[in-house]
């Protein structure tokens, strides 16, 4: 039930960005002039497989965290209404729990440097459709920072490559006499990072235990920020 629900939500997004690209063509407004475009972000993982996971220490992690993400991309063909730029995004997020460790909550952490491509559709050039492909990593672990030091003891991680699809709607770019502005996204990645356990113990008593279900797409990213050309 819970996966087709997933499934379902991933294909109205999907819809939902191609619905949009087809309105974009439809824009009346002067043709954009592209040139190298960058943005900063303030993002929201919604990640429905990690608020599933079930550790034998009781509690749960959160499905959405928060994050910070940019990404560049320039030019490399000119079309009659549209323009394909070539790029990289990179993000640092993370997610909460309330799962109990011996020194903190648990954290999940990830992080995501990949190469992707920027389709910018319409005459105004302010609707892209966005697809890429990179290395993402991932852990859980205990993160306790104090004033009389910091301490980290990392339970699990594990690291894939992962792709992703998604759309972008730059508000202020794009108008006339108009560069830059504020932006809203959404990306879908997709990644199976495996079953979730207690990889080496030490002294720590297991807490996530042998396998505490499995972290995998989709991982919806909302992202609002500030862009650029």
């Amino acid at each position: 039930m819970t996966t087709n629900l997933y499934v379902r939500t991933t294909l109205v997004a999907i819809l939902t960005m191609g619905l949009l690209s087809g309105a974009a063509y439809g824009q009346e407004g002067p043709p954009a002039v592209v040139g190298a475009r960058w943005d900063v972000s303030l993002d929201l993982p919604i990640w429905p497989s990690l608020g599933d996971l079930q550790p034998v220490a009781g509690g749960s992690f959160n499905a959405t965290g928060f994050g910070i993400g940019a990404s560049y991309h320039f030019p490399v063909s000119d079309y009659a209404h549209s323009t394909l730029l070539l790029g990289f995004d990179g993000l640092i997020g993370a997610t909460d729990s309330n799962v109990r460790g011996v020194y903190d909550d648990f954290l999940t952490r990830q992080i995501y440097l990949g190469a992707s491509l920027k389709w910018l559709l319409g005459e105004a050039g302010n609707l892209s459709l966005d697809a890429g492909l990179g290395y993402h990593e991932v852990d859980v672990a205990q993160v306790n920072s104090s004033w009389w030091g910091n301490f980290e003891y990392e339970h699990w991680s594990a690291s894939k490559a992962s792709g992703f699809l998604g759309a972008t709607w730059d508000i202020g770019a794009g108008r006339p006499d108009k560069n830059n502005g504020l932006f809203v996204g959404l990306r879908i990645h997709f990644a199976d990072f495996g079953s979730v356990s207690d990889e080496s113990l030490g002294f720590l008593q297991p807490t996530l235990g042998p396998d505490a279900g499995r972290l995998d797409g989709p991982l919806y990213l909302l992202r609002l920020g500030f862009s650029g050309r």
